[in-house]
């Protein structure tokens, strides 16, 4: 377990560029569904160290052992400006950021690094006064990133493919509004039963939250994990 004081959170510049690739291959080469994530080039992710986006990263000594990506889409990139995806008037699409790729390093998982970048790329966001949207894609296989994002305040508010015919999740958290749900309306659904989620989802249901139904199952078995779905009050 890492302290507090043994690692730091900062904006990473174009200098950490290799150590950044390094960590998104060895991420990439240990996956056991290859398609719960989506690979990016060398040219895209320099994109995020620009005007376009952001960084974050966490050091340990001089090591690279996290990263989250920030992108700022334009309001014609269909495939990146997931406001487009949820139905966004035009007039609101510049004001869409996006948390894109996060990447812990396998041997310093557990220390809560992925949420504690999450939060730090939300007031980064905030505090830049620009977007009053943040959206982020995530595979239904991604059990740890999915469950990062309910916990960061993202509800999943569609299920799409994305990335040539990859199976996604888009989750939304609305800046200027908290969302409210009725606790009395909701609804369990077994992770990998997609038609019920696309039906709810169709009627303006929310996914809000993931459950473990056997505390004997181990993060990839879907079949015993538990959407739950609400209605926004």
């Amino acid at each position: 377990m890492l302290s507090d004081k043994s690692y730091q959170i900062k904006i990473l510049g174009i200098n950490y560029l290799d150590q950044i690739m390094e960590l998104h291959q060895l991420i990439i080469d240990r996956l056991i569904r290859k398609d719960t994530l989506e690979p990016f080039t060398t040219e895209f992710m320099k994109e995020h160290l620009g005007n376009k986006g952001f960084i974050i990263g966490a050091d340990y000594g001089k090591k690279l052992i996290a990263f989250r990506n920030v992108y700022f889409p334009d309001i014609n990139e269909k495939e990146w400006n997931l406001g487009i995806d949820l139905g966004f008037d035009e007039s609101i699409l510049h004001k869409v950021a996006n948390l894109q790729m996060v990447c812990v390093h396998p041997v310093y998982r557990g220390n809560s690094l992925a949420l504690i970048m999450n939060g730090n790329a939300i007031r980064i966001i905030k505090s830049l006064g620009k977007y009053d949207h943040i959206c982020a894609t995530v595979s239904p296989y991604n059990y740890w990133n999915l469950r990062i994002l309910f916990d960061s305040g993202f509800v999943v508010k569609k299920l799409t493919t994305k990335y040539n015919g990859k199976l996604r999740y888009i989750v939304h958290r609305n800046l200027k509004e908290t969302q409210r749900f009725d606790p009395v309306c909701h609804e369990s659904v077994v992770l990998t039963d997609f038609t019920k989620q696309y039906e709810l989802l169709n009627k303006g249901w929310y996914g809000t939250g993931l459950i473990i139904n056997n505390e004997s199952a181990g993060p990839n078995s879907y079949e015993k994990m538990l959407f739950v779905f609400c209605k926004q009050t």
